[in-house]
């Protein structure tokens, strides 16, 4: 049994010391021509620089390491192309100065170690240009580039928008260097985001964006099929261990770590979730505990997110892959491009532009986005919120305004002061909002938020199995609890948000606050 590669992101490492590889060289076989451009947008850990490791590994002929894989009697090994691999995790990037010195002293490094004299100069631009241009001749063959999370300089300062802008003209003005097509064999590009081209890649032309391309669907992450043949051992290892039969197992691993698609037909695992499943013998959020990116919790607390985004069972876009815009960034392709949420579902026709259904991939997400959300709000320990939860859940499932009463004030007591005085009184609501549903989706409920009926809008329908709550939140600064409570069970009645529901087990919830106090109440229909 082959051990598994933890953390190890280096393709000659992996394969030199016999750890676990799943085969990814056919789809490298497919792309791989010469004078292409590709990019390719995935979320984090989903082995994007074991794939451009990979490709290093290709381009420079070491053929030793490709024995048994796909693509190993397919190559021309015959040539071999100079490589410059730049990782942008591995650069300096807190200002832009700091950028341009960091890409200055790398092109630097590289040249010497191809004992190749540049121009001095420090237009990033004409020295990246050098260098491609000197190395080609020196070889006499054209240059393979390859760049690992292009822009993970502009995802980390994202907060700070007149710095991430001057960080994006410095990008753009050094891929400008990859125009032309002269002295290069072939371009790979990584990244989390996807950005407009005129953002970044303005003057980099002919791209092919492998992002939803259906023949490379595939080309990160864990199939089904790779999962039940690469880890088959450690699958009987981890049943017997557990007394759980693989078959359970395996209903249990897709339910938690499966979900993943850029399709809506096929489905892959992320690779660290499976591998760390596998080392510690334990079901757990591998992926999200990784590391939530700041810039994503900063955007659940915008006033102007819509945060139904995160409550809607079925957000949709339409066409192309959705761009990151930093004048205008829309809260559904951030939770896209970052993993939160993925393509369930794509209707196509042929003429039209297609139309992709999103949702959260798997548990995984689900249960560690909304804990981070609750724990973001109220300050309350990560290892605190599913012990709440569960409690809210008895309270609902018994109709037992007590136990809800009892977790709502938990929840409404851990909240921070800052939450009530630096913000305006709607953006507290929404706020408030956010928290309450937040938990009731934790519950296991399908929630839809802000429904629209005939008769009016009501805050929520949450549904599980044959139940359905209709939710109904007041908040307000000076009318008491007990007229919010008795306005919002009003307000359901009156406009009969239940009636679709007749024939299902009905609750109506209402949950009324006014800052440092809350009450509920809860009945059946």
């Amino acid at each position: 049994m082959k051990d598994l590669p933890t953390g190890i992101g280096t393709f000659s490492n992996l394969i030199e010391n016999n750890y676990l590889y799943v085969d990814k060289t056919e789809y490298i076989h497919r792309m791989a021509k010469p004078s292409k451009k590709f990019f390719l947008s995935r979320p984090r850990r989903f082995g994007k620089s074991l794939l451009v490791s990979t490709l290093e590994e290709l381009y420079k002929g070491n053929k030793k390491l490709f024995e048994g894989l796909y693509i190993y009697d397919k190559w021309n090994w015959s040539k071999k192309f100079p490589v410059i691999h730049i990782d942008f995790g591995k650069l300096s990037y807190k200002t832009s100065d700091e950028l341009k010195r960091s890409l200055n002293l790398f092109l630097n490094r590289t040249a010497k170690l191809n004992n190749i004299e540049l121009d001095e100069t420090d237009l990033i631009t004409d020295k990246f240009a050098e260098l491609i241009e000197e190395i080609s001749l020196k070889n006499n063959s054209k240059v393979v580039v390859l760049i690992d999370e292009y822009d993970k300089a502009i995802l980390d300062n994202i907060n700070d928008l007149t710095l991430v802008e001057d960080i994006r003209y410095e990008l753009n003005k050094f891929y400008g260097a990859l125009k032309t097509d002269k002295f290069l064999e072939f371009v790979f590009i990584t990244g989390i985001s996807k950005f407009t081209k005129t953002s970044i890649f303005s003057g980099l032309n002919n791209v092919t964006d492998l992002t939803l391309h259906p023949d490379f669907v595939n080309i990160c992450g864990y199939t089904q099929k790779d999962l039940e043949t690469h880890f088959k051992e450690y699958l009987t290892d981890f049943s017997e261990d557990n007394d759980i039969s693989c078959d359970d197992l395996l209903v249990l691993i897709k339910d938690w770590y499966d979900g993943y698609s850029w399709d809506g037909y096929n489905t892959v695992y992320n690779p660290y979730s499976i591998l760390s499943l596998f080392g510690t013998g334990r079901f757990s959020n591998y992926w999200f505990e990784t590391g939530t990116p700041t810039f994503l919790m900063n955007f659940i607390k915008n006033d102007d997110v819509d945060v139904n985004t995160l409550l809607d069972s079925n957000p949709v876009f339409s066409g192309d892959f959705p761009n990151f815009d930093l004048e205008n960034l829309d809260f559904m392709t951030v939770l896209l491009q970052t993993g939160y949420l993925t393509i369930k579902n794509q209707d196509y026709v042929v003429g039209e532009l297609p139309n992709y259904t999103l949702g959260i991939p798997n548990r995984e997400v689900h249960d560690s986005l909304y804990t981070r959300i609750l724990s973001y709000y109220t300050k309350a320990s990560t290892n605190v919120i599913p012990s709440l939860v569960k409690k809210i859940s008895e309270g609902i499932v018994n109709a037992d305004e007590n136990v809800l009463q009892e977790s709502f004030e938990l929840l409404i007591a851990n909240i921070p002061y800052s939450l009530y005085k630096n913000v305006k009184e709607d953006v507290r609501e929404a706020n408030f909002h956010m928290m309450i549903l937040s938990w009731l989706r934790l519950l296991g409920f399908d929630i839809q938020g802000e429904i629209l009926t005939f008769k009016g809008r009501v805050d929520a329908i949450l549904k599980k199995d044959n139940r359905v709550v209709v939710c109904e939140i007041k908040y307000s600064s000076d009318k008491s609890l007990d007229k919010m409570i008795d306005d919002a069970l009003g307000q359901i009645k009156d406009t009969e948000y239940y009636k679709p529901f007749v024939d299902r087990n009905v609750l109506l919830l209402a949950v009324a606050i006014r800052d440092r106090d809350v009450k509920c109440k809860i009945e059946h229909l």
